[in-house]
């Protein structure tokens, strides 16, 4: 019987000895912790978790609070934060935003047409869109797990907001035919996207960069360097110098774009379950932290706890010896009624299987 099957058999899981923040803090300096650090990757998908709908979800601080509360409350998650989402600044700049109960959030109608862009609208943080309730969810947060458990909030990387600010389609010809005004475009974000940085760094939290359009599943590489990672880095850098610190996650495929994100100054990278750990921990662990790569929906949504500890045991296999650090968690955000249990066995893997010092004998059949 292996290993896997021995726990699924009633041997007990090693209980944690730190809490998440000692955890994560002394991970980060390097010193001994009690297992490697892991997260569940939730938001809006996760409301369900307390019986509410995703368009209760986004209008209600307390609600987004309580979802962060449950996941750490109950599975010991290393992480709680609060996302802008991917179509929450582009809200704040005029999109119009379908809200339903049982998906995320899908654009109605763009703020404004690419050739406008001059007039693109430069955001309130008190008054525009949701960020307002968004700001007073990462206080709560911050207020009643702040002790226990690193807190983060995630800003839209810019050329991902672009897309839903004139759409995405326009956005992808725009780069052809009228790259002036894509520039024009991605200048009064970045500027948004500072202004909302400035409120959450001042809060105490440090930022995610959700950033999908920048995959090059969806654009070129060419395409990127041009017209996301000028701006991106500009982000990056005015969180630094206000004494943040970021990280970044591109779904999709992503390998091509390593050796530019090396030098962006990011202090992590989470990949997609479509890119290889061992390749990341390669080409950028010398330079941050790595985390994922659990499949959201094939395993953690669709496969049995068993199936999630043999892929958690296998993305730790890949990264727990990356020289600046790795963290276990999904590919990608879980899907709406991932099992609890799944959830489960991945905080259990990195308990198992993450134990420090981490067996290598362990993370093989």
């Amino acid at each position: 019987m292996d290993i896997i099957a021995k726990y699924l058999n009633g041997l007990e899981v090693p209980k944690d000895e730190l809490s998440s923040i000692e955890r994560t803090t002394l991970y980060g300096q390097g010193k001994e912790v009690d297992r490697i650090p892991a997260s569940l990757d939730g938001g809006e998908t996760m409301s369900y978790l307390i019986g509410a709908g995703m368009d209760e979800y986004y209008f209600s601080s307390e609600i987004m609070c309580q979802v962060e509360e449950y996941i750490h409350n109950k599975f010991g998650s290393d992480g709680a934060g609060i996302s802008t989402s991917l179509r929450g600044m582009a809200e704040a700049m005029g999109s119009e935003i379908k809200y339903t109960k049982n998906n995320v959030a899908q654009l109605a109608k763009p703020a404004l047409r690419l050739k406008d862009a001059e007039h693109a609208k430069l955001v309130d943080v008190d008054k525009d869109g949701r960020l307002p309730i968004i700001l007073d969810a990462v206080r709560k947060v911050k207020e009643r797990l702040g002790d226990r458990v690193s807190v983060s909030a995630s800003v839209t990387g810019p050329l991902s907001i672009a897309a839903m600010t004139v759409g995405t389609e326009n956005l992808l010809i725009g780069m052809i035919k009228s790259p002036d005004k894509v520039h024009q475009l991605m200048e009064i974000i970045v500027e948004n996207n500072n202004r909302l940085i400035k409120r959450l760094v001042e809060m105490g939290v440090s930022i995610g960069f959700p950033d999908p359009v920048s995959s090059t599943s969806l654009i070129s590489v060419e395409q990127y360097r041009k017209f996301s990672l000028p701006y991106f880095k500009k982000n990056v850098d005015y969180v630094k110098s206000i004494g943040g610190g970021c990280g970044l996650h591109i779904c999709g495929t992503s390998r091509a774009l390593w050796e530019d994100l090396r030098d962006t100054g990011i202090g992590a990278f989470s990949l997609d379950n479509v890119e290889s750990l061992e390749e990341a921990k390669a080409v950028l662990g010398g330079k941050m932290g790595i985390q994922g790569n659990v499949p959201p929906v094939e395993v953690m949504k669709l496969g049995t706890p068993h199936d999630v500890l043999r892929s958690s045991r296998d993305c730790i296999r890949q990264g727990w010896d990356s020289p600046n650090g790795f963290t276990l968690t999904s590919g990608c955000q879980m899907p709406p009624n991932t099992p609890e249990e799944n959830m489960q066995a991945l905080m259990d893997a990195a308990r198992i299987f993450g134990r420090w010092p981490v067996d290598p004998e362990m993370l093989i059949d």
